[in-house]
């Protein structure tokens, strides 16, 4: 293990993980599959709408090149106090890794749908919506057919469509629906007042400027606030550390996923 991380994490019991950019899904490979890549030529086309719900097609039928670094992420924490802040909106816990009551997605996952219209409307679950499954059936025969795109109806629900619970760039005329996540948002608040007067490892991975106030502004506050806090920061490019906690943290430039999988 990176001698660094090893020693912050024997010196702690309270961790706080932020996850950032680096780890969300990686779709590279999706434009290599022909079948897949003539359905995103196709939605360029007026069916811009369809392209998150031709990526989720792809990801739930696809290796999930993330599990490993997630997997060795939870059994480095697994024994400690820890919470963890995420911007990614594609993940869902492989193996029921991490405590459900230990996380927090402020930007959504993409196991939850809402309503398109309205913020304040019902959240259905995905794997429960007769509706949604339509859809993924729909692509299903358009791949294996060779079929176009406008064969697929709107994911329709009480006359409203749905999207995926998620804050993104293709659905950002439309109101986000943060139901989903503001319990578990107060709960982080919680528990992080409980680390102010206690030793905290602050473990900031993979995360950019995309959200800033979410996780990079707000960590670098904490560890600012708390004299007992060590930060490491690992990022590819956005690795640089504020002057005001130079003296208690660490920059590591490089993937953060290649990091934690290499610890």
């Amino acid at each position: 293990m990176d001698n660094i991380l090893a020693a912050a994490l024997g010196q702690t019991k309270k961790v706080l993980i932020g996850l950032g950019e680096e780890w969300s899904y990686d779709y590279k490979n999706i434009t290599n599959d022909i079948a897949y890549k003539s359905l995103l030529d196709q939605a360029k086309d007026g069916y811009d709408w369809l392209i998150p719900f031709i990526e989720y097609h792809y990801m739930i039928n696809h290796e999930d090149s993330r599990t490993e670094a997630f997997r060795k992420l939870y059994e480095l924490i697994k024994d400690k106090d820890y919470y963890i802040v995420s911007t990614i909106y594609d993940y869902s816990n492989p193996d029921n890794l991490f405590n459900p009551d230990r996380i927090v997605f402020p930007c959504g996952n993409i196991e939850l749908l809402q309503q398109k219209h309205n913020a304040n409307g019902e959240l259905i679950l995905a794997a429960n919506s007769d509706e949604f499954a339509q859809l993924m059936a729909q692509i299903d025969k358009i791949l294996k057919n060779n079929g176009k795109l406008a064969e697929i109806k709107r994911v329709i629900y009480c006359d409203d469509e749905l999207i995926f619970n998620q804050k993104r760039r293709e659905w950002r005329d439309e109101q986000y629906n943060e139901q989903a996540y503001l319990p578990r948002w107060s709960d982080y608040q919680n528990w992080l007042s409980g680390t102010l007067s206690e030793d905290l490892l602050i473990l900031e991975l993979g995360v950019g400027l995309e959200y800033p106030a979410v996780i990079r502004f707000p960590f670098e506050k904490i560890a600012y606030i708390n004299n007992k806090a060590y930060m490491i920061r690992v990022h590819e490019k956005l690795y640089q550390l504020t002057e005001q906690i130079s003296k208690k943290a660490v920059s590591i430039q490089g993937n953060s996923m290649d990091y934690i999988k290499e610890a």
